[in-house]
């Protein structure tokens, strides 16, 4: 396969490994949780940020993650809580454990704390959704149909429709290049496919996050950023007022940063917050800024 059709495709098996870093007898300790679809490279770097400053690091490749559609559509939620469950047991003889997650990371890493609040030190949640847009329609769709082709009806020959979609791709690839003159590799990108099961599997786990919500009471840390355009700022907010018993609780703003906020123009600063918070989170203290203006009907899932 030349480079340019390299660009487009999901990642393969052996580039979605677990990672660990830091020392094994540090005291702290710190559970990275990638996103749905995602894989553990897009959080790597925030593993080795936060090993430098002594933390001992676990990024999970989570169940279904292999960058194979079929290995999705056959996993589950209850699959995908038994990985950070997995992990959480890996780090059992550190004295403190974090945990920190990225868009559906965030998720499951809140349900990981609400679980087991005498093992959770505090949680950092990034780009972390409340609800999915439109779930209703995929529960419907899901007796019947089993893929979702997000490319299918977009025109790949509009200019601005090739930017967002070498954009979408920055996280994965550095400097993305494709021949959208190429036919076939025009085809190739509309077979790019959901699984509509496992689509309906995040939503169900976001319906059970939120009620387990209220169980969170460990410090917690939310990040996001006002042009995240799969998950609707408006979230962040929501996540703060459903998080009743988190304490302390903190909200932070980014500025320019899309979606994955670990890879983002702005990912020092989160590297820094998350050390930080780790370093003294019962100082943090609770700040609630107003993000950019969202409507409500773009809110998003993971």
């Amino acid at each position: 396969m030349d480079e340019t059709r390299q660009g487009y495709r999901m990642l393969p098996q052996k580039q979605n490994e677990p990672f660990s870093f830091g020392p094994e007898d540090a005291e702290k300790a710190c559970l990275i949780i990638h996103g749905f679809t995602g894989i553990a490279g897009e959080v790597r770097g925030l593993g080795e940020s936060l090993a430098i400053q002594g933390i001992r690091t676990l990024g999970i490749a989570l169940a279904g993650h292999s960058g194979d559609p079929e290995d999705l559509a056959r996993s589950t939620r209850k699959d995908w809580i038994a990985s950070t469950e997995a992990g959480l047991a890996e780090l059992a003889h550190h004295k403190e454990v974090f945990v920190a997650g990225l868009s559906m990371g965030g998720v499951l890493a809140l349900m990981l704390a609400a679980h087991h609040p005498e093992r959770i030190a505090g949680v950092i949640a990034m780009s972390t959704p409340t609800r999915i847009a439109r779930s209703w329609m995929v529960g419907l769709a899901r007796p019947f149909i089993k893929w979702f082709y997000p490319y299918k009806p977009l025109d790949l020959r509009n200019p601005k429709i090739q930017k967002i979609y070498l954009n979408s791709l920055n996280w994965q690839v550095e400097h993305p290049s494709i021949d959208f003159s190429n036919p076939q590799v025009v085809e190739e990108i509309k077979q790019i496919r959901l699984s509509i099961p496992a689509l309906h599997e995040l939503a169900q786990l976001l319906a059970t996050y939120r009620a387990t919500l209220k169980q969170v009471c460990c410090p917690l840390l939310v990040i996001q950023s006002k042009r995240d355009r799969t998950v609707n700022p408006s979230c962040a907010r929501e996540l703060m007022q459903l998080a009743v018993n988190a304490q302390p609780k903190t909200l932070r703003w980014l500025e320019e940063s899309d979606h994955v906020i670990t890879l983002g123009p702005e990912r020092e600063e989160v590297f820094v917050l998350s050390r930080e918070f780790i370093d003294s989170p019962l100082v943090a203290p609770a700040l609630w800024d107003a993000p950019a203006a969202t409507s409500s009907s773009d809110q998003a899932g993971a």
